[in-house]
């Protein structure tokens, strides 16, 4: 693969466009990547679900769907039938869902899939006896501890469409039509030569989950001036950590900007040296998370470590009008990923997860756009507040903070 062509930026200078180049060559070296994408972005749940529900009505040949959270309400039933009808029609239906992410799906909700012809499958369920034969089978000397969650969102149609994000399947990721908009997500539809990367990243949860192979998607020819793209996946398990490589690639050699949008904010110390160290030298370090959070021990965890963020000079803000579940990074303007990835300890050292990641000025703006408009909606930490914490918001959120580095 050749190195993709990076754009002369007005904000930076030659040199740092040369220091881009060279981390372009590492970034390369970690795989999964292909010129000539489409990228579509989505960032409001009705719009993303409505496509790709229509992606699944409109598949001839495979439709591959794996999810954390697999809900069996309205927008899940919609998703349900979908892939029943497309089962009925001869298509490769599979379905993988995380046996403690899905635990409201039973087997009745699915059973109609089944009986159309559909392979569907529990990740890592929790009755070991039914794991252990797969897992020999597999080649694994030990079965998948626990916490190793398949936490990736990957929907594969045909050869040349796929989408991934953050968007699980319930009503909590609808927009006002097709759900409840708790959500603030952010998800993206790949069409092109990368999407094969993506079917690659999903065989390896189908091989974690059954022991069995899937075949290998076609070649799919690029489109004219598309974008080179690659698909990140990370496994605790493997100890495979290409997205985390890719993050800390990224962020310890920028020179503008380096924006983070992550709901869970309880990142290794590695990754929090690396921002400080990016603000201390001048760049632009914001991170937005939650303000309305889904699982308020994080959000504790997080307060506890802006004091040191806030005093090298990074800015931290939390959304409040949604509950934030948006994972994207933009740095310096066109390295930009999208993906299920969290910064906390599950993501960078337990589950499966997945990120389109791309170097491309446009998607750099889209996300860049999203993120200064997700801003006009959040509060900024103040570090002189932070510090008048009372003493019991401390004590818990250094308690919380324990507890999510375990």
């Amino acid at each position: 693969m050749s190195l993709p062509s990076l754009p002369t930026l007005p904000t930076l200078s030659s040199s740092a466009l040369e220091v881009w180049r060279k981390t372009a060559v590492r970034l390369l070296r970690l795989g999964g990547d292909a010129d000539g994408n489409e990228l579509v972005l989505f960032i409001e749940g009705d719009s993303a679900f409505e496509t790709m529900l229509a992606a699944i009505k409109s598949a001839r040949r495979r439709v591959w769907l794996e999810t954390y959270i697999f809900a069996p309400d309205s927008l899940g039933q919609r998703v349900l039938q979908a892939l029943t009808d497309a089962a009925h029609r001869g298509v490769d239906v599979r379905l993988l869902v995380d046996d403690v992410g899905s635990d409201t799906l039973r087997d009745s909700h699915v059973q109609p899939l089944r009986e159309a012809g559909a392979t569907v499958v529990r990740f890592n369920p929790g009755t070991w006896s039914r794991l252990l034969p797969v897992a020999h089978k597999a080649g694994l000397k030990k079965p998948l501890p626990v916490s190793l969650r398949d936490h990736r969102k990957i929907l594969i149609i045909d050869d040349d469409h796929g989408f991934c994000g953050g968007m699980n399947i319930t009503e909590d990721y609808g927009g006002k039509r097709l759900g409840n908009n708790r959500f603030r997500d952010t998800h993206v539809l790949v069409s092109g030569p990368a999407v094969r990367e993506l079917g690659a990243i999903f065989g390896l949860s189908w091989q974690h989950a059954t022991g069995t192979t899937v075949e290998a998607l076609a070649d799919t020819p690029p489109r004219a001036d598309g974008s080179h793209v690659q698909i990140l996946g990370s496994d605790g398990f493997l100890r495979r950590r290409r997205i985390q490589s890719a993050l800390y690639t990224a962020v310890q050699r920028c020179h503008r900007s380096v924006l983070l949008t992550t709901p869970y904010f309880v990142p290794p110390p590695r990754l929090l040296r690396a921002l400080r160290r990016a603000a201390a030298r001048g760049v632009d370090v914001r991170v937005l998370t939650a303000g309305v959070s889904d699982v308020p021990i994080a959000a504790a965890a997080a307060r506890h470590l802006y004091g040191s963020l806030l005093e090298s000079g990074v800015r931290v803000y939390e959304l409040q009008n949604q509950t934030l579940h948006a994972k994207t990074a933009v740095v310096d303007g066109f390295y930009a990923h999208i993906g299920s990835f969290n910064l906390d300890r599950w993501s960078f050292d337990r589950n499966l997860e997945v990120v389109a990641m791309t170097l491309d000025p446009g998607a750099g703006a889209s996300l860049e756009r999203v993120f200064l408009n997700d801003l006009s909606h959040s509060v900024e930490v103040d570090l002189v507040g932070w510090r008048q914490r009372d003493l019991f918001a401390r004590l818990w959120g250094r308690i919380a903070w324990f507890l999510c580095r375990l």
